[in-house]
C-alpha cells in the first residue's frame, strides 16, 4: 500500500510555504515600488515609468500594489 497521508501532509506544507513566500515577496515588492512611485511623482505624468496608460489617477500605494502584483507571479512560474 502507498502511504498517501504522508504525501498529502508534505503537499499541504509545501503550499503553505509557497503562500508565505509569496506574501513576503509581495510585501517587499510593494515596499520597493512604493518608494519608486513616490520618487517618480516629481516627473511629468508622461515620463513616469509605471503610470497607467488610461490616465486614471492612482495613489502611490495603489500604483505600488498594481506593479507588485504584475511582477511577483513570474517568480513562481518554474
Amino acid at each position: 500500500m502507498v502511504n498517501t497521508a504522508h504525501s498529502t501532509v508534505v503537499t499541504a506544507q509545501a503550499r503553505r510555504s509557497d503562500r508565505r513566500d509569496y506574501r513576503v515577496l509581495l510585501w517587499l515588492a510593494v515596499t520597493c515600488f512604493f518608494f519608486v512611485s513616490v520618487v517618480t511623482r516629481a516627473l511629468p505624468r508622461g515620463l513616469r515609468p509605471f503610470s497607467r496608460a488610461d490616465g486614471v489617477h492612482e495613489s502611490c500605494l495603489e500604483e505600488a500594489r498594481r506593479m507588485a502584483n504584475a511582477v511577483i507571479p513570474y517568480a513562481f512560474e518554474w
